[in-house]
C-alpha cells in the first residue's frame, strides 16, 4: 500500500519541482525583457548591469564562471565575423528580435573569453563573434584587436 502511494505521487511531486525551476527561468527572462531598454544605449565597452544581465543569461551554459558584469567586451560582426561592431549595434538587433518576436532570440554567437595574457594586449575582458559565418580563432581576434588598439 505504502508503494502504491509513493509511485501515485511522486510524478506529482517530481512536477512541482520542475514547475519551480521553470519559473525561475521565466522570471529571469522577464527581468531581462524589462531591462531592455537600457541596452545598448551607448558604445562605451564597459557593459552595464542590464547588459551583463542578458549576456550572462544567454551564455550560461558556456561561460563557465565568467560574469560579465563590469567587463569590457569588443564585438564582430559580418560573415568572416572580422568586422568591428559596438555594443549598442549588437543591442540594436537584440532589441528589434524581440520587438518582432516577442521572446529572446537563441544565442548562436560565438563567446571569446580572454586570459589574463590577452586582457593585458587588448585591453578587452572578452568579445562576442555574431552574424558570422565561421568559429573565428581567439588568436585572430586578438590581433584584430591589437591593430585597432
Amino acid at each position: 500500500m505504502k508503494h502504491l502511494l509513493l509511485i501515485l505521487f511522486l510524478p506529482m511531486i517530481f512536477n512541482i519541482s520542475l514547475m519551480g525551476q521553470d519559473k525561475s527561468e521565466q522570471d529571469r527572462q522577464k527581468d531581462i525583457l524589462d531591462c531592455l531598454v537600457k541596452m545598448g544605449e551607448d558604445t562605451m565597452v564597459t557593459l552595464n548591469i542590464c547588459e551583463s544581465k542578458y549576456l550572462n543569461f544567454n551564455y550560461q551554459t558556456i561561460k563557465s564562471t565568467f560574469d560579465f558584469h563590469g567587463k569590457r567586451v569588443a564585438f564582430f560582426k559580418g560573415n568572416a565575423g572580422t568586422i568591428k561592431s559596438t555594443k549598442k549595434e549588437y543591442f540594436d538587433r537584440i532589441k528589434y528580435f524581440v520587438n518582432q518576436k516577442g521572446y529572446l532570440p537563441l544565442c548562436t554567437d560565438q563567446l571569446v573569453i580572454f586570459n589574463e595574457d590577452q586582457v593585458a594586449k587588448t585591453g578587452y575582458d572578452a568579445a562576442i563573434v555574431y552574424q558570422s559565418k565561421r568559429l573565428v580563432p581567439i588568436n585572430e581576434v586578438v590581433r584584430k584587436l591589437r591593430k585597432s588598439k
